[in-house]
């Protein structure tokens, strides 16, 4: 429990997975953001008990001067190679967010932020962390984060190829490229029994049961995404089709004759659980997953790994480093197929990474037992 500056204690909200702050510096609409910026790159984590809206001007102030400098490092690296650049960017962006998590705020018991023109943040709160008895600390920008997220939830989210919505929740990843739905059209999924590794939604194993699986089970670490994904196949009337349950990426002693795996392949380690789903160091996660799904595999079936292949562009992974570790785990690729990945960010030609970025394709490998 963290003690505040008025004497009560409180817990501490960290999706990264940050130690909890030994001290809380207040401060209001009175703190300049230049100062403020001093405070938190010299470690201090910081206690917002001003407006509402003006200590989200002063995170977006704060972001222009973190921009100002990565603007200034970016003209330094321009002429690095590709991997070389990523790496520097990875670096400011981790070091960036890292600083403005230590600007937080209090959450009351029952989920209210008691400052000034603060919307109403209970219902936000409950999706993203459940209910508590004592009052809790969160960095404001990820509590704007929460937020946002309780907007998609109560909304939902149109996903082409999928009749029916979505509805994402804060912390699991959120099926926002088209491009992995594409890709399943090249397989023939009729009366098979499906897995869903890393299920998140639920949303690759829900198109597959729309296009005739006959039944289909997702797996995640997160429990926030089991529940996503069970609340989501009863809002497409596929509940009794679907199941999902806590799992490291295969349930225990079931068999299945498609296996779907939207993989994590980015070299770069994840900082919360969200990260997880895109980021994968050491190529571990991949790894065991390869090694490890035979067993959960009829003889007939086949694996659909769906990878991108921007860490080869970027020069992060050696080409042909995925084709071994399909080799090395006794499976061959029976089909091969690539759609180009579309996304905001392959058309902003100032962005350092756009040569790798722009020409990114979503690879799907159909692979099978040799």
């Amino acid at each position: 429990m963290i003690l505040l500056p008025d004497g009560r204690k409180a817990g501490f909200i960290s999706e990264s997975g940050a130690p909890e702050p030994e001290r809380l510096t207040p401060i209001d609409d009175g703190a300049r953001a230049s100062a403020v910026l001093r405070m938190i790159q010299a470690g201090q984590v910081l206690l917002w008990t001003g407006d509402y809206r003006n200590g989200r001007a002063l995170l977006q102030a704060l972001r222009r001067r973190l921009n100002k400098e990565r603007a200034g490092a970016q003209g330094r690296v321009g002429d690095q190679d590709l991997a070389a650049r990523w790496k520097s960017e990875r670096q400011r962006a981790r070091e960036g967010g890292e600083l403005l998590g230590n600007i937080t705020v209090l959450i009351e018991p029952g989920g209210e932020l008691l400052l000034r023109r603060a919307p109403d943040t209970q219902k936000a709160v409950a999706l993203a962390w459940g209910p508590s008895e004592s009052s809790r600390v969160v960095a404001l920008n990820t509590l704007g984060g929460a937020l946002s997220a309780a907007e998609w939830t109560e909304k939902g989210l149109d996903v082409p190829g999928l009749a029916g919505r979505i509805t994402p929740r804060f912390g699991v990843f959120s099926p926002t490229r088209r491009a992995y739905v594409d890709l399943l059209e090249h397989l023939e999924v009729e009366r098979m029994t499906v897995l869903d590794v890393g299920t998140g939604t639920g949303v690759l194993a829900f198109v597959l049961l729309q296009r005739g699986a006959t039944s289909a089970v997702g797996t995640d670490t997160e429990e926030r995404a089991v529940q996503c994904a069970r609340d989501n196949a009863r809002a497409l009337g596929l509940g009794d089709r679907f199941s999902a349950v806590q799992a490291n990426l295969f349930p225990a002693g079931e068999r299945f004759d498609c296996v779907v795996f939207n993989a994590p392949w980015v070299p770069e380690t994840p900082r919360t659980a969200l990260d997880r789903a895109v980021f994968d160091e050491n190529g571990d996660t991949l790894r065991r997953f390869l090694g490890g799904v035979t067993e959960h595999l009829n003889p007939e079936g086949v694996v659909a790994l769906i990878v991108s292949d921007l860490p080869i562009r970027l020069g992060l992974r050696e080409p042909g480093a995925l084709e071994a570790m399909v080799e090395a785990a006794g499976l061959r690729v029976l089909k091969l197929a690539s759609v180009a990945a579309s996304h905001g960010r392959s058309g902003d030609t100032s962005d350092l990474l756009h040569e790798a970025r722009s020409s990114e394709c979503v690879q799907l490998y159909v692979l099978a037992r040799k």
